[in-house]
């Protein structure tokens, strides 16, 4: 006997989740931005980002842009796999693609600062920026 794929509201509920939880993050982060120093606590904190208050800024900033773009896909994709998908096949895509979405932007974000694009005039990063 074939399993039939059967629209639930809580497998979309389920689907939805990693897409509103990175749009809930970003929104919090950009109503209640880290201040304009690194912060210990609070923020987007690497090495390169705390190095100078250049890159903090551009860091966060960045940070907060990228979920804000990641969320979007995520959330226009639970539907579909509502309905298309079983629970599980559904889950274990958007699950996965939550993941990348939470570590990608620490790749984008230190080569832009490796390289130093933070830096408004053009000038090479420093030796504790572009390590």
């Amino acid at each position: 006997m074939e399993e039939g794929i059967v629209f639930s509201w809580v497998n979309l509920g389920l689907n939805l989740l990693p897409g509103a939880l990175l749009w809930v993050i970003q929104a919090v982060v950009r109503r209640f931005p880290p201040g304009p120093a690194p912060s210990q606590t609070y923020g987007y904190r690497t090495k390169r980002s705390m190095a100078s208050p250049e890159a903090w800024a551009y860091a966060n900033e960045r940070s907060i842009d990228l979920y804000a773009m990641y969320a979007w896909p995520l959330m226009a994709a639970a539907l579909p796999f509502a309905l298309y998908l079983t629970l599980d096949a559904g889950q274990l895509v958007l699950y996965s693609a939550f993941t990348l979405a939470c570590i990608w932007p620490l790749v984008v974000i230190e080569r832009a600062l490796k390289r130093g694009d933070h830096l408004s005039d053009g000038s090479e990063p420093t030796k504790g920026e572009g390590d």
